[in-house]
C-alpha cells in the first residue's frame, strides 16, 4: 500500500492504473481473510464482511465457509521472486547502514554504491533505480565492482574459543589474522564454512565461531552487507541535503496532524508553517511542492491560518507552528 499511495491518489478516477491498483488491493484483502481464517478467526471474518458484499451480494455467508487458498503455480514468476528479493536486500540494508549511522531515514543522502555478488540482475535493478533510490531515501545509485576504497574488514578472532585449543599457537595465529586480507578469509567462510591457516608449521582450521570477519566502513561512508550484496552510503551532507531532510520532517508532521484531524485517505487539505528558523523557512520555499505532493495539500502557507489552532513541534530544534485545515470539496 504505502508503494501505491500515488496511484490510490491519482486525481484520474478513470485511469487503469489506479482501477489496477485498487483491484489489486481488493483481492490481497480477501485471499488474506481466507489465510489468515483458522488463526485469526474474528479478524478475518470482519474483513469478509466488510469487503465481500461491495460489488455485490456475498457468493459464501463467512470466510469460514470458503475453501483455503491453495498455491497457484501458474501466476508464480520465479525470476521477478529472485530479483525483488534482491531489490529489498539492498533496500533492507541500506536501512541497516543508515541506522549504524545514526541518519534517519528522511535524511536524504547523495549517494549509494551497490557491490553485487554476480551480476545476472544489475540490469533489472538499473531499471528500477528510482524504486530504490525512494526506498533508501538516495540520490545517485552506482554500481560497482570492488568496494575497497569505502570499506575495509576486521578480522576478530575468539579468544575465548581458541585459547584452550591452541595453546603456544594462539600469537603466531593473531599475528596471521592481523595480516590477512579480510576479503579473502570472508570469501572462504562463505563458500566453505571453513578456512586453514599454516600457523608455525601446523594447519589450523577455523570456522564461523573462531573468527567473525566483520564489514568496516571508512570515514565518510556507512556500510551493510547481505547474502548477494554489500551496499555504502554516502553519509556527508550538504546544506541542500540538509534542507530536504528538514522538508521531509515537515510532511511527517502534517501527516501526524491529519491523523489526528481523522482525514479521510483522499481528503484534500490547506497547510501554513509558521517558524522563526531560516533553514526551515528556506526548505518550506526550495522543497514546497515535494511537501504539497505528499500531504495532498492544495496550498502551502508561510505564516498562519486564520481560525485554525497549530500544534507545535520542534524542527530542527527551533519550535514551529503547523497549521492544517480540511478543504472542503466544492458541489458545484
Amino acid at each position: 500500500m504505502r508503494r501505491s499511495r500515488e496511484r490510490f491518489w491519482s486525481d484520474q478516477v478513470d485511469s487503469t492504473e489506479k482501477q489496477d491498483a485498487y483491484w489489486t488491493l481488493y483481492e490481497c484483502l480477501l485471499v488474506t481473510a481466507r489465510l489468515i481464517a483458522p488463526f485469526t478467526p474474528y479478524l478475518a471474518e470482519l474483513l469478509w464482511q466488510t469487503l465481500a458484499g461491495v460489488y455485490g451480494e456475498r457468493a459464501t455467508l463467512s470466510v469460514h465457509l470458503c475453501d483455503y487458498p491453495s498455491r497457484d503455480e501458474a501466476v508464480v514468476d520465479g525470476e521477478l521472486s529472485e530479483q525483488m528479493a534482491l531489490l529489498r536486500e539492498i533496500a533492507s540494508l541500506g536501512r541497516s547502514a543508515r541506522m549504524e549511522a545514526r541518519l534517519k531515514v528522511r535524511q536524504p543522502l547523495s549517494a549509494m554504491e551497490v557491490v553485487l555478488a554476480e551480476s545476472t540482475h544489475q540490469a533489472w535493478l538499473q531499471e528500477h533505480d528510482e524504486l530504490l533510490k525512494q526506498e533508501v531515501n538516495v540520490k545517485q545509485i552506482n554500481y560497482i565492482q570492488q568496494a575497497d576504497e569505502y570499506i575495509e574488514y576486521e578480522v576478530q578472532p575468539n579468544f575465548p574459543r581458541l585459547g584452550p585449543r591452541l595453546g603456544k599457537l594462539l600469537p603466531g595465529l593473531k599475528k596471521l589474522l592481523a595480516e590477512a586480507d579480510g576479503s579473502e578469509l570472508l570469501e572462504q567462510l562463505t563458500s566453505a564454512g571453513a578456512v586453514e591457516l599454516d600457523v608455525d608449521g601446523e594447519t589450523v582450521r577455523l570456522d564461523e565461531e573462531d573468527i567473525q570477519v566483520r564489514l568496516q566502513a571508512r570515514e565518510g561512508w556507512a556500510a551493510a552487507q547481505g547474502d548477494h550484496s554489500v551496499i555504502i552510503l554516502a553519509t556527508e551532507l550538504t546544506a541542500e541535503l540538509v534542507r530536504e531532510g528538514l522538508a521531509r520532517d515537515l510532511v511527517r508532521l502534517v501527516q501526524d496532524r491529519r491523523k489526528e484531524l481523522d482525514c479521510e485517505f483522499t481528503d484534500r487539505i490547506q497547510v501554513a508553517v509558521e517558524t522563526e528558523d531560516a533553514e526551515v523557512k528556506q526548505a518550506v520555499e526550495q522543497f514546497g511542492e515535494m511537501i504539497r505532493g505528499e500531504t495532498l495539500a492544495v496550498e502551502l502557507l508561510s505564516g498562519s491560518i486564520e481560525g485554525v489552532e497549530p500544534v507545535e513541534r520542534e524542527v530542527n530544534e527551533v519550535v514551529t507552528r503547523i497549521y492544517v485545515a480540511r478543504v472542503e470539496e466544492s458541489t458545484s
